[in-house]
């Protein structure tokens, strides 16, 4: 009988275990007809830093430039424009593969930068801020969002509640970074902030994106309500024009995002203020025990607090 066990034993083995190299050896990859994640990083890296290149100067060469840039990198790597291309397409169908690649192409970006003399205020105006404190960054989401105009993946929403960080008062900034690779169409990208205040009272602000730069929107509880809840999102429209694409590449990169939450200025007294105030407080009582002792008069002293 033990024989036996072993024996069943052994065939479960021989089995499963050839099952389970199986299932792990089918994780899915990238087919090889198109470019490889570690390539693709590298070429969309590149293609950022051109596209800066050819924007540094803004006239009428710029498109021309941009092209032979892009052009450029194509060949350094070796990829045609349609190898290039229906890697694109492959990975706008593959939206959680794609957003990691630009995730770290956002971390390479930003230590670039650093290494180049950028301070870190000017790559990350708030990264330094912690979550309390008088300005905040209450961002809890991905910094990094990758949109491309194909439901769903084509917004990117976001909504927070309030706590007792937050006073009357309140500033709420939304700042981020947008980058565009578009073959053709119009970019339409839009960004909204919409802020719910303690009297059910609305206030939003809405951008309509289409270059690649820095973007803030700012909405103030001018009231003085207090501020309740926290909502908004990112959109990539699809054009509606007869001519466009349906296949070519059109993506949105939006980067860096921050959400800070900002205290209202109070003006702080001087130093030396207590004593003047003092000073003014005993020459006021002075004042009014003169006042007590004589005869009223037709135009009384008065000091200003």
């Amino acid at each position: 009988m033990r024989s036996i066990i072993m024996t069943m034993n052994k065939i479960c083995y021989i089995l499963i275990v050839p099952l389970i190299l199986v299932f792990y050896s089918c994780k899915p990859s990238v087919p090889g007809k198109y470019i490889q994640p570690d390539e693709m990083e590298d070429l969309l890296y590149d293609y950022h830093i051109a596209d800066g290149m050819a924007q540094e100067v803004w006239d009428e060469g710029t498109g021309s430039r941009q092209v032979a840039l892009r052009a450029a990198v194509l060949k350094k790597y070796g990829v045609t424009q349609a190898d290039f291309d229906s890697s694109m397409v492959y990975y706008m169908r593959h939206a959680d593969r794609l957003l990691a690649i630009y995730q770290n192409i956002s971390r390479r970006l930003s230590d670039e930068a650093m290494v180049q003399g950028a301070t870190a205020s000017e790559v990350n105006r708030f990264g330094a801020l912690a979550a309390n404190g008088d300005t905040a960054d209450i961002w809890a989401g991905e910094k990094s969002i990758a949109l491309i105009p194909m439901v769903p993946y084509n917004k990117s929403s976001f909504a927070f509640t309030t706590d007792s960080a937050f006073h009357k008062g309140d500033q709420i900034l939304l700042t981020f970074k947008t980058d565009f690779i578009y073959q053709d169409g119009m970019r339409d990208g839009i960004a909204v902030l919409a802020v719910r205040f303690n009297n059910d009272s609305v206030a939003s602000q809405m951008l309509h994106l289409s270059s690649s730069s820095r973007f803030n929107l700012l909405i103030n509880d001018g009231a003085r309500s207090g501020v309740k809840e926290i909502k908004g999102f990112f959109l990539l429209n699809r054009n509606n024009f007869q001519s466009s694409s349906t296949t070519t590449v059109q993506l949105m990169f939006v980067h860096h995002i921050q959400l800070i939450r900002m205290h209202e200025k109070r003006e702080k007294p001087h130093a030396d203020s207590g004593k003047d105030s003092l000073q003014v407080d005993s020459a006021a009582q002075h004042i009014d025990s003169a006042r007590i002792r004589r005869a009223p008069q037709t135009s009384p002293l008065r000091i200003s607090p």
